[in-house]
């Protein structure tokens, strides 16, 4: 046998070039994600060719580093069909392999044998392109394991090609790592089977062929070439890609920003940046000592609209009023939206007259008729002024009392304006002072939960409870939701509120449990402002998981109106919340669309009967129908019923046996705090009545017990 010996440097130099064309062939193939379809076909090709280009490379560079006592030289075109053999097949495969968004077990074995086929007929092809007198001999034994290597190897290749494709955190690492481990196993490919080659002492080079200076010349300016160009096209791109990224994330933060200054239904100025407007006039107004006015404006009966015409009209009408007003209004006066049929003026230095005829000729402009989908629409406005300095210095001040005049006007008969005066504020709710309790109640820890038992109907046990919000105002004692509750909403305090509700109430399940009572649920009712909180699943989901609460003994409450007013958003999240685990609750019943066909769109599993059907059910034939038809039809699709505001033993009888499932009210129990649930749970063991000792507080006899936060 010939002595044979290895250059360690050309070795190391293969696999170099075997680890290159491995990573340009994968970061290819994560360049067809996102491509169009002419630019997935370009690149599926380019990387095919490269990792075929790079695999014959390394294969003739491995063969110039076999010293041998004889020059060797190389057929043309059995070294030219290695070549060719070696980008058929890996582009063939990478083609078959990378595109879809799975990589079926067919796809990966045919691909597999074609790309192992290929290495291997373009190993030996170019192992018989040495030009000598006589045959090599071949250990079988090494061939059969270098054809194994290669399959073993172009199976990894091809899964790593398809799962390294997307882009995401770490996904140069991996593939930098993937390209070594590629390269690795198409070098012990290639030199285990040039291990099994044996070569005999007598034989000689036949003369002519590609010399090995010529090859070397031959491969090293093909491999760089080819993978240079391959490496500065994906630069190129990839410059390309981060510019159009940059460019979608320019745009997408413009419609960001504008999306959080303007509203999106009129295309005015939103809250926030009223918010903004309104602080700048409040500075030059004070440098100047000049007035100016803030102008709340609501239209009138518009829910009538929505519920007599459906939200499309509704929303067309609030656009056309926008427009009209806004076709009215003169430089540097800024209209916004709040949200509903709800609009704010701000007229920089003005006078009373400027107001005057400004309100006026609103008021005859909006009632003026609107042709709006086919119908005719005739509306009101209610207008209602504040004034800078007289009505107050600061922006709460100067909006809850443009508020409080607007509300004024309602109340008068609507269809009017008017300016704000002090007896237009008699409600504590609109008291500036009353709002600067309430922006610090949270932190000064006044909020409460209290809870309000919910009983099996027909048993007469606690299944479990509804939590309330309570305000333990420090001079006017436990307040309920109607009274603090729309300025919640108003200010934006209900997100941070809502969010300590959350938590308290999970936390207090997690003592129940603790204390043996696992059984029991809890009712928590949330807000059409929360509702719309983008994180609330995120919310609710990760505080019960910190408690290591079961999602099916949360229920959570939303009202009709609720839930309809923005429909596909509410079936997503509803969606969302029930295939997690918790039940979905339509409160109040009955009050709200009244439309029975939305229960088959709505995920819920349990209705809530308001109060005024139950009251008025045992005097009112109708009323009792009513209520027997809502627990039909939930029955009918597999929904429990829950019947709220029992204040009889009459009503309780009566309910059970039509078939309610669960009862609250008065008649079990008022609304309690945490500390006072132990002694509820005795009363009901016991047939006396037991008073507990120490914080006795009574819920006052209100009729609107909800939390609604």
């Amino acid at each position: 046998m010939l002595d044979v010996s290895w250059d360690p440097v050309l070795i190391a130099i293969s696999f170099l070039v075997a680890f290159i064309a491995s990573f340009v062939a994968l970061d290819s193939a994560g360049k067809i994600s996102g491509a169009s379809r002419k630019a997935a076909l370009w690149w599926r090709i380019a990387g095919g060719a490269t990792l075929g280009i790079g695999v014959w490379s390394m294969h003739f560079i491995g063969m110039l580093s076999m010293k041998m006592p004889m020059a060797m030289s190389y057929h043309f075109w059995l070294t030219v069909a290695s070549l060719a053999i070696a980008i058929i097949a890996a582009t063939s495969a990478i083609n078959i392999a990378v595109p879809g968004n799975s990589l079926s077990l067919t796809r990966w074995f045919l691909s597999t044998l074609i790309l192992s086929a290929g290495v291997v007929a373009m190993h030996y092809t170019g192992m018989a392109a040495l030009m000598l007198h006589d045959d090599i001999s071949w250990n079988m034994n090494i061939v059969a394991l270098s054809v194994a290597i290669a399959i073993v190897a172009s199976g990894a290749a091809l899964w790593l090609a398809f799962h390294l494709r997307h882009r995401h955190k770490g996904v140069f690492i991996n593939r930098v790592a993937a390209a070594f481990v590629m390269g690795l196993a198409i070098c012990a490919m290639h030199y285990t089977g040039m291990s099994a080659a044996n070569f005999h002492h007598e034989m000689d080079n036949m003369p002519g062929g590609v010399s090995e200076l010529g090859l070397s010349i031959w491969v090293s300016s093909t491999t760089l070439v080819l993978l240079g160009i391959m490496l500065i096209i994906s630069l190129v791109d990839s410059h390309f890609r981060t510019h159009r990224l940059t460019e979608n994330l320019r745009q997408l933060n413009k419609q960001l920003e504008l999306k959080a200054r303007f509203d999106a239904l009129t295309g005015l100025a939103n809250r926030h940046q009223m918010d903004l407007s309104l602080q700048d006039c409040l500075h030059t107004s004070l440098l100047n000592k000049k007035q100016f006015a803030v102008m709340f404006l609501d239209i009138d009966h518009f829910k009538l609209v929505n519920d007599a015409w459906g939200h499309q009209v509704g929303d067309e009408l609030l656009i056309s009023v926008a427009q009209r007003i806004t076709a009215r209004l003169t430089q540097g006066v800024t209209l916004a939206r709040l949200g509903g049929d709800e609009f704010i003026l701000l007229l920089p230095d003005s006078d009373d007259d400027k107001i005057s005829s400004l309100a006026m000729t609103l008021l005859e402009e909006i009632r003026r008729p609107f042709f709006i989908c086919g119908h005719t629409l005739n509306i009101t406005l209610s207008l209602g002024v504040s004034l800078y300095p007289q009505h107050g210095e600061t922006l709460h001040e100067l909006k809850f009392k443009a508020d409080a005049a607007m509300y004024h006007i309602k109340q008068e008969g609507r269809n009017g304006w008017a300016i704000y005066r002090p007896e237009m504020s008699k409600s504590i709710s609109a008291e500036p002072s009353f709002l600067q309790d309430l922006t610090q109640a949270l932190e000064r820890e006044q909020f409460e939960l209290w809870y309000q038992p919910t009983y099996l109907a027909e048993l007469k046990e606690i299944h479990g409870f509804e939590a309330l919000l309570r305000w333990h105002h420090p001079e006017q004692g436990v307040l309920l939701p109607s009274v603090f509750l729309s300025s919640l909403e108003k200010t934006g305090l209900i997100i941070p509120v809502g969010v300590w509700a959350i938590e308290q109430a999970c936390r207090q399940l997690r003592f129940w449990t603790e204390q043996g009572f696992s059984q029991w649920t809890l009712s928590f009712n949330l807000s059409p402002v929360q509702f719309e909180q983008q994180d609330i699943f995120e919310v609710i989901s990760s505080t019960m998981q910190k408690y290591n609460l079961e999602p099916s003994r949360l229920i959570l409450e939303v009202t009709e109106s609720t839930a309809l007013k923005n429909l596909e958003r509410s079936i997503e999240l509803l969606d969302a919340f029930n295939h997690a685990g918790f039940t979905v609750s339509i409160d109040d019943f009955g009050t709200g669309y009244s439309n029975l066909l939305m229960l088959n769109v709505l995920p819920a599993k349990e209705l809530k009967i308001d109060k005024s059907f139950i009251d008025s059910m045992l005097e009112n034939e109708k009323s009792k129908k009513i209520v027997e038809t809502i627990i039909h039809v939930a029955r009918t699709m597999d929904m429990v019923v829950v019947a709220e505001g029992i204040e009889t033993e009459e009503q309780q009888l009566t309910l059970a046996s039509l078939g309610c499932d669960y009862l609250q009210g008065y008649y079990f129990s008022r609304p309690l705090p945490a500390e006072q649930v132990p002694w509820l749970v005795l009363q009901n063991k016991s047939d006396k009545q037991i008073i507990p000792i120490g914080k006795n507080q009574i819920e006052p006899p209100l009729n609107s017990q909800k939390n609604h936060a």
